[in-house]
């Protein structure tokens, strides 16, 4: 990556929206990359502003967006043009997609080339989806040259007919629409560089190259949703989804406690627990749930129970949806959580239970340097706005300059310094599925799936 590269990144999620600004600290071709924080922000969003990751109040997340651009903007004395942005949920759809062409180039080279690669993924981008839906990223597996089959790096390749096997991710026309006008409402000048697959920009701040390499599933637990990026070869390989993940914790909490929600969520980030076992069980808390009552008691026994229950149920069809992707012998680094509720205590325990004999490890963003806003950002809840950021100085897919859509003109510049002198001191083919929980018996809910 280029040295001193400035790249914002802007995580919109269904709590909150979180804003990362980096700069590049690593050479190119370098294995010990990092990125210096320069500033950082996040900004609560109003319960049902965002569902499931659809927009459903432009004015609540457009100001939310506002506010956090405009703390970021103090913090790090820069002038925001352009972020890189997320988005997710379930009107997202992952599909595989194989084609093939003969090479434009063919009757002038006899070696394939890095235009031959990028026809053949236009001509994907251009492949007949969903009348509402719009492509946002097509994701290239192993490609094919001539009689060849399994070929990672067809540059350079000598053949005349290219072919590819390809994750096409697409989102509804609607849904992404309004996502960018939150982005306009918020400032008419903001620009985004990428819209990029939430998960997938969460990999980039907290795996590994080797990670990645040797085969490990990302997990991102978010506020409604849980997703699943599956990595292995330095490819991606499976990607799914299903309804249900933090808030759904802190629902069962507002049930089984008897309090209000916004109780629950605090009960859960400040007492939860992961494993029920090591609780003692004469351990009680005060929760100020209704004004003028008195306070009500719960055992914090009570609340890892619940918490528990859950997050077996969540580890149950996390490994399910590993063995049915048939890639669960080759994904040599396990499971790798993140997303908000994986600072849950003694997460990772739970689900190498579950998931046995895999291993599994909580993805903190690495490779910063060390600076008091790297400490700030430096855990789960950034994990994907940081990814954003990474993506404006490394590549998704190495192949590839971008996994997003080709621009139709070219880009503004991601952001610009302050003058020195100015500057201040500081088919997801969501296929649906029902599975028997071994844990639970039937189905609580239902749940859906995709890749490939």
């Amino acid at each position: 990556m280029k040295k001193g590269t400035i790249s914002v990144g802007l995580d919109i999620g269904s709590t909150k929206v979180a804003a990362v600004a980096v700069e590049s600290k690593g050479g190119l071709y370098s294995s010990h990359d990092t990125v210096e924080v320069i500033g950082f922000s996040k900004v609560d969003v109003p319960a049902d502003a965002i569902v499931k990751g659809a927009v459903k109040n432009v004015k609540q997340v457009s100001m939310a967006i506002r506010s956090a651009l405009s703390e970021l903007t103090m913090r790090s004395d820069l002038e925001i043009n352009n972020v890189n942005v997320s988005f997710g949920g379930m009107h997202v759809q992952v599909a595989s997609l194989s084609s093939s062409m003969v090479r434009r180039t063919s009757a002038v080279s006899n070696e394939v080339t890095q235009d031959d690669v990028d026809n053949l993924i236009n001509d994907v981008y251009r492949a007949q989806t969903e009348p509402n839906n719009e492509v946002m990223h097509v994701i290239p597996g192993e490609f094919m040259v001539d009689n060849s089959q399994r070929v990672k790096e067809p540059v350079g390749r000598i053949g005349v007919r290219l072919g590819g096997d390809f994750l096409v991710v697409s989102g509804n026309k609607q849904t992404i629409e309004i996502t960018k006008k939150c982005l306009t409402a918020a400032d008419p000048r903001l620009e985004y560089d990428q819209l990029l697959l939430a998960p997938i920009a969460a990999g980039l701040a907290v795996l590994s190259d080797e990670e990645i390499d040797a085969g490990t599933a990302l997990v991102d637990i978010g506020d409604h949703m849980t997703d699943i990026v599956i990595y292995q070869g330095g490819i991606v390989r499976h990607i799914a989804s299903f309804p249900i993940a933090g808030h759904h914790i802190t629902s069962d909490l507002k049930v089984g406690c008897g309090i209000q929600i916004e109780n629950a969520e605090h009960l859960k980030r400040e007492f939860g627990e992961s494993l029920s076992a090591p609780t003692p069980l004469n351990i009680e808390i005060l929760v100020n749930y209704l004004k003028g009552r008195p306070p009500k008691q719960v055992l914090k026994k009570n609340v890892a129970l619940i918490i528990e229950e859950r997050l077996k149920e969540i580890a149950a069809l996390v490994y399910a949806e590993i063995l049915e992707s048939g890639l669960a012998d080759e994904l040599i680094g396990g499971i790798v959580l993140t997303g908000g509720s994986a600072n849950l205590p003694e997460i990772e325990t739970l689900f190498s239970r579950v998931a046995y004999p895999m291993p599994v490890r909580v993805g903190i963003p690495e490779r910063m340097a060390q600076t008091p806003k790297a400490d700030e950002v430096g855990n789960t809840s950034y994990a994907t706005a940081l990814g954003l950021a990474w993506a404006g100085i490394k590549n998704v897919d190495s192949r590839l300059q971008s996994i997003c859509p080709p621009a139709s003109s070219p880009v503004p510049q991601t952001v610009h310094r302050e003058p020195e002198e100015t500057q201040g001191g500081g088919a997801r083919l969501f296929s649906a599925w029902k599975l028997k929980n071994p844990f639970f018996g039937n189905d609580k809910e239902d749940k859906t799936g995709g890749g490939y």
